[in-house]
């Protein structure tokens, strides 16, 4: 320890020793790293936290800097939100198997657009193949393919990458769906055995 910093100290524990013994001290780091104590607390505009000591420097309570309540503001937001998500799922699925028949029935209506999507893609490649098949006849001929045969083949060919992108997006779209709905089971069965863990979180796939 510094002689500059004994003094200090010393200094401090004369002055609490004379302050009444209802006095409260305050204590923080100011703006240059030195531990400021005062019988004021900090000024309003301090970045740091403090601690608010009694006459024999025994702490009695924390201040929260500026970072720390705004960490303390989002922390109980994300646990109000969550709140809100228990409650809306266990209000919408009284049961567990209602939550389960509701994800069958998000699944099996992906699926059935799927399946169409798959059916409309066999009947466009026929298409392609037959439009194609029809070009490959006027080269033989060594004609030009028709602007018609062209055009058909142009708005085949889109409607499948169009369709193709479209089964991508709902295979994707099922996946998301999965997850979010064993997270909303896993959260279920915690909630209704009272495990109501702060790090778990719910989406609530409604």
């Amino acid at each position: 320890m510094s002689r500059g910093t004994a003094t200090l100290l010393m200094v401090v524990g004369l002055a609490m020793i004379a302050t009444p013994a209802s006095a409260r001290w305050y204590k923080w780091v100011d703006e240059s790293g030195n531990i400021s104590y005062q019988d004021q607390p900090p000024p309003s505009n301090s970045e740091q936290s403090a601690q608010v000591l009694n006459k024999n420097g025994v702490t009695l309570q924390h201040i929260p800097s500026r970072a720390e309540e705004r960490e303390n503001r989002r922390l109980a937001k994300i646990e109000t939100e969550q709140r809100q998500r228990d409650d809306a799922l266990i209000k919408a699925f009284p049961l567990e198997s209602d939550l389960i028949n509701t994800r069958d029935k998000r699944i099996t209506h992906i699926d059935g657009s799927v399946s169409r999507m798959y059916e409309q893609l066999v009947i466009l490649n026929s298409r392609l193949v037959s439009i194609e098949d029809r070009v490959n006849v006027r080269i033989e001929r060594e004609l030009s393919p028709s602007q018609a045969l062209e055009s058909d083949r142009i708005a085949v060919t889109r409607s499948i990458d169009s369709t193709n992108a479209l089964i991508k997006s709902k295979l994707r779209e099922r996946r998301l769906v999965m997850s979010q709905f064993d997270n909303d089971l896993a959260r279920y069965r915690d909630l209704k055995s009272g495990v109501t863990t702060s790090g778990a979180t719910a989406s609530f796939s409604d």
